[in-house]
């Protein structure tokens, strides 16, 4: 009688644990799905930057910011779940990292944990990439803004054009020549 209530004590806590590894791929699933979406936000918000218009780029940083906002919210139920499997595995639930909990997951589980976690540093490191992209063309921009405000600003302050003696004062050269070509 002890065994069968044993057995079925352990079987209870398997498909307990089985149902939170299964919650767990779900959100796992979600949260690429969201980085998927951030991703194309932020390849869209670099052709924007090429030939940006005000209300474009305030829709797109709109849908960049409800997007980081749900992928914080997945990151937290993710983080919420791994608690719970802590405890139900009798782990320290304060450092829980995925990869300490993945070994526990029988292995179908295991195997969508681990696919589902290589496409999520895998399209992190490309939003990586994007976003470097993005604020290289935000920085061009700027210095090019910065050296034209400068160039006026050198014209605005440049004193008399004319020499005490009659003759016409040689203006300093200010600014950047940009060649493009393309």
């Amino acid at each position: 009688m002890l065994e069968q209530s044993m057995s079925l004590t352990n079987s209870l806590e398997e498909k307990c644990c089985e149902n939170i590894f299964a919650s767990l791929v779900e959100i796992l699933r979600k949260e690429l799905a969201v980085y998927q979406e951030l991703k194309s936000t932020i390849v869209q918000e670099k052709k924007i930057l090429q030939k940006p218009t005000l209300d474009e780029l305030n829709h797109n940083n709109a849908q960049k910011e409800n997007i980081i906002l749900k992928a914080r919210m997945l990151t937290e139920a993710r983080t919420n779940i791994l608690k719970k499997i802590a405890l139900k595995l009798d782990i320290n639930s304060k450092s829980v990292k995925l990869s300490q909990i993945i070994g526990y997951s029988d292995n179908q589980q295991r195997a969508e944990i681990e696919e589902v976690r290589d496409a999520l540093v895998s399209i992190s490191r490309e939003i990586a990439g994007l976003n470097e992209s993005n604020k290289n063309i935000l920085n061009v921009s700027v210095n090019n803004i910065r050296s034209s405000l400068d160039f006026i600003n050198s014209m605005m302050s440049s004193g008399p054009v004319y020499q005490q003696c009659g003759k016409i004062k040689s203006l300093d050269k200010n600014g950047i020549y940009l060649h493009k070509e393309g």
